[in-house]
């Protein structure tokens, strides 16, 4: 049960709010991540497209991207650590 409540806190808050900042700044504004309460369904993909044709992803597929991104700097920061 605890580990489920630790996962759930990581994917659907920290990794959300990361996606939510970054992907638009890496992107250059043509990703994004869809707001909290967004009720648009994304599909088996978890993302759509605007009416702006900028891809949007849906907040938990946003939330693993999140995570995603924190999982990369931690294996850049171990590589260049050699540790």
């Amino acid at each position: 049960m605890g580990e489920v409540l630790v996962v759930d806190v990581l994917v659907d808050i920290v990794g959300y709010h990361t996606a939510r900042v970054l992907l638009p700044v890496l992107s250059v504004g043509r990703i994004r991540a869809a707001n909290w309460t967004s009720e648009i369904p994304g599909g088996w993909t978890g993302w759509y497209k605007d009416d702006d044709r900028r891809l949007v992803f849906t907040p938990p597929m946003a939330g693993w991207i999140g995570v995603f991104m924190w999982l990369l700097a931690l294996v850049a920061i171990i590589v260049a650590t050699g540790r």
